[in-house]
């Protein structure tokens, strides 16, 4: 259940029934293809009432992806609390489990993909001061926690940072998102094209990514098979 964090009063009530099916439908169908039309009668709410809760389907798509990346937020700081060994071993750890979290999730990395091509650099719509603060409060959570994780692991000597954190981090993060939504969007063209399934690619991408980091003469490192079968499971009593 996707939360937008708004007290349940009879208009937010509204809003948060609006809100649930706009983002079934952007899950369902995609951005581009709903209109408000096709929202106003998911909510079952008149189009006029619709526009007086949300000026514009842009708006509706920011605050749709605000809830979804809370969810997303809540997902991985789990993940994180749950972390043992060293450093290298918590980034493994954590990339192969979002990895995997995000495999179930094809239609949140479609959206998102959507989404980001939607709202690219030159376009007219600005989201106001509110929407834009809370998109900002929720877009660099993936980026704290790593930071947190590369750090452990120069401090025990487990990865070796050839770059700034500051520079390393957001690779990883942008490498991984790219790569995930064109799995989620080419994923039937992807197997016919290379007889592989497209997350495969992802935890193979992930292994590139921790070996580049990781200390030469260090503990050895699982082979791509073993890394790509299957995530580790980090400590669910932490």
């Amino acid at each position: 259940c996707v939360t937008f964090g708004r007290a349940m009063g009879v208009r937010d009530s509204t809003r948060e029934t609006i809100l649930e099916a706009a983002t079934g439908l952007f899950l369902e169908k995609g951005l581009i293809a709903v209109a408000m039309e096709d929202i106003a009668t998911r909510a079952d709410c008149t189009r006029r009432n619709l526009y007086r809760y949300f000026a514009t389907k842009e708006d509706l798509a920011f605050m749709v992806v605000i809830g979804l990346l809370r969810e997303w937020n809540g997902f991985q700081v789990k993940t994180f609390d749950g972390l043992q060994g060293s450093g290298l071993e918590r980034l493994r750890c954590f990339l192969l489990t979002l990895a995997g979290h995000m495999e179930q999730r094809k239609p949140l990395l479609r959206f998102m993909g959507e989404f980001d091509f939607v709202f690219q650099d030159g376009i007219a719509f600005q989201p106001d001061a509110g929407t834009t603060e809370l998109f900002n409060s929720v877009i660099h959570v993936t980026e704290d926690l790593l930071e947190k994780i590369l750090e452990t692991g120069q401090k025990d000597g487990s990865l070796r940072l050839f770059d700034t954190v500051a520079r390393l981090v957001p690779t990883i993060t942008t490498v991984l998102w790219g790569l995930g939504q064109r799995v989620a969007i080419r994923d039937s063209m992807i197997k016919s094209e290379f007889g592989l399934e497209g997350m495969d690619l992802v935890r193979t991408q992930i292994e590139f990514l921790v070996r580049a980091l990781d200390v030469p003469g260090g503990a050895p490192t699982p082979g791509p098979e073993t890394a790509s079968a299957k995530a580790p499971v980090p400590n669910k009593e932490a």
